[in-house]
C-alpha cells in the first residue's frame, strides 16, 4: 500500500475489514450449525460434487490453491517493492515470525506432555497467523502507522512461509518417489523459466496445473503449487494484470476464505455439554498456546532485540503498539484450521480452541491497540517510561 494512493488504500482497507468480519462470521456460523444440527452440517461438508470429490475436499484441495497463489504473489511483490526489499527491513520481522512460530509449539507440547502424547500431531496448529483476518482487524483501528501494518504483513508472510514448509515436511505421511521426483523437476523447470523471464501466462498456468496433480499423487498437499506459480508469475514479469490480481484478492478474501471457514470450522458439542467435555483438553491447550505463545514470541523478540540495541522499532511506533500487534498474531484461523485437517487429531474439538483464541485475540487486540494509539505515535524508551 503506497501512501500516495489514498483511494486505493481505502478500498483495500474496506476489503480487509469486510473480509475479516466475514471470516469470523462464517467460523461462528459453522460452530453453531455443527452444534445445533450436526447431521445437516456433516451432509453439507461431505456433499458429493463428483465421484470421490466432496464439497469440503473441493474447497480444501482446489479453491485453497487460489489463497496460496495470492500468498505467492504477495511474497514476490514484497521482495521486489515492499517490506522485504532490503536486508535490514527483513531481519526483525523474520526473527519475530520464527520466535512466534516456535514459542506456541513449545508451550503446546509442554502442556500435552511432549511428542509421546497422542495429541502431538497437532503441534503446528498453534503456529499460524491469519494474514487476512489480522490485517482486517488492524484496519479497524484508527491512527495506526503504516509502518506497523507493514511489520504485521511481514511477520504474517514469514509465518505463512514457515507454515508452507511445515505442511510439506511434517504433514506428508507417504511419498510416491516417482511423483516426488516429477514435482521437483517441474518446480525446477518453472523457476528456470522464471530466470529466463518467460512471459507466457498460459504456460505457467499449465505447468501449475500439472504440478498440482503431481503433488497430489506424490502425497504432498497440492495447494503448495499455488505458492510456486504465484511467486513465479510475479518474478518473471508475467504477473497478472492489476485488475485480475485485484479480482483474485477480492475473491479469495470474500469468497474462498469464508467458504473454507464454513466448511472446516464446525465442531459439534451436541450432547456433550458437561464442563469436562466442553472445555476439551486439546481445545484448551491450543487456545492457551496461541494466546500466550504468539505474543511471547513476537513481542518478546522485539522487546529483547530493541533492549539489546540490535534492532530499532518500526518508524512512528511504540512498544504498546507492538504488544497489541502481537496479540493479533494469535489469530491463526485459516491456516490453523487447514493444518488441523491434516493433523489427524482424534476429534474436532481443536477447532473450538482455534475459534476461541481468534475471538479473544481479536477483542483484546482491538482494545489494546485503541489505547496504544491514543497515547500518540512517539517511540517509547525500552528501559521504561523514565
Amino acid at each position: 500500500m503506497m501512501p500516495s494512493l489514498k483511494p486505493k488504500a481505502a478500498i483495500v482497507m474496506a476489503k480487509d475489514r469486510l473480509g475479516g468480519l466475514l471470516l469470523v462470521a462464517c467460523c461462528l456460523l459453522a460452530f453453531v450449525w455443527a452444534t445445533l444440527h450436526p447431521t445437516s452440517y456433516s451432509a453439507f461438508k461431505l456433499y458429493p460434487l463428483a465421484e470421490g470429490i466432496s464439497w469440503q475436499l473441493f474447497v480444501n484441495d482446489l479453491l485453497m490453491v487460489l489463497f496460496f497463489l495470492m500468498v505467492g504473489l504477495e511474497l514476490s511483490n514484497e521482495a521486489k517493492h515492499g517490506v522485504f526489499r532490503t536486508k535490514r527491513a527483513i531481519v526483525l520481522p523474520l526473527i519475530s515470525a520464527c520466535a512466534g512460530f516456535i514459542c506456541p509449539a513449545v508451550i503446546y507440547l509442554a502442556l500435552i506432555g511432549g511428542f509421546a502424547s497422542p495429541m502431538s500431531s497437532g503441534w503446528a496448529i498453534v503456529t499460524a497467523t491469519d494474514i487476512a483476518l489480522a490485517l482486517g482487524l488492524l484496519s479497524l483501528c484508527s491512527r495506526v502507522p503504516v509502518s506497523l501494518k507493514m511489520f504485521l504483513l511481514a511477520v504474517a508472510i514469514f509465518d505463512d512461509m514457515l507454515a508452507i514448509i511445515t505442511i510439506a515436511v511434517f504433514y506428508t505421511t507417504t511419498f510416491e518417489v516417482l511423483y516426488l521426483c516429477l514435482s521437483v523437476g517441474i518446480t525446477v523447470l518453472i523457476f528456470w523459466l522464471t530466470r529466463r523471464q518467460a512471459k507466457s501466462l498460459s504456460l505457467y498456468l499449465a505447468l501449475g496445473t500439472i504440478l498440482w496433480f503431481v503433488l497430489l499423487k506424490a502425497g504432498i498437499h497440492p495447494v503448495l503449487a499455488g505458492v510456486v506459480i504465484g511467486f513465479a508469475l510475479s518474478q518473471s514479469g508475467c504477473a497478472l494484470s492489476h485488475r485480475t490480481e485485484s479480482g483474485l484478492q477480492w475473491g479469495v478474501t470474500l469468497l474462498v476464505l469464508p467458504m473454507f471457514a464454513l466448511s472446516n470450522a464446525g465442531v459439534s458439542l451436541a450432547g456433550t455439554f458437561t464442563l469436562e467435555n466442553v472445555i476439551d483438553p486439546v481445545a484448551a491447550y491450543i487456545a492457551i498456546a496461541m494466546l500466550i505463545g504468539k505474543p511471547l514470541g513476537v513481542f518478546g523478540s522485539v522487546w529483547l532485540g530493541v533492549r539489546m540495541k540490535i534492532f530499532e522499532l518500526p518508524e512512528a511506533t511504540n512498544l504498546r503498539m507492538l504488544f497489541a500487534l502481537s496479540i493479533f498474531c494469535s489469530i491463526g484461523l485459516t491456516l490453523s484450521l487447514f493444518i488441523g485437517e491434516l493433523s489427524g487429531l482424534g476429534n474436532d474439538h481443536y477447532k473450538l480452541g482455534i475459534v476461541v483464541a481468534a475471538l479473544v485475540a481479536s477483542i483484546l487486540g482491538l482494545i489494546l491497540m485503541h489505547f496504544a494509539t491514543r497515547q500518540g505515535n512517539g517511540v517509547f524508551q525500552v528501559r521504561g517510561d523514565q
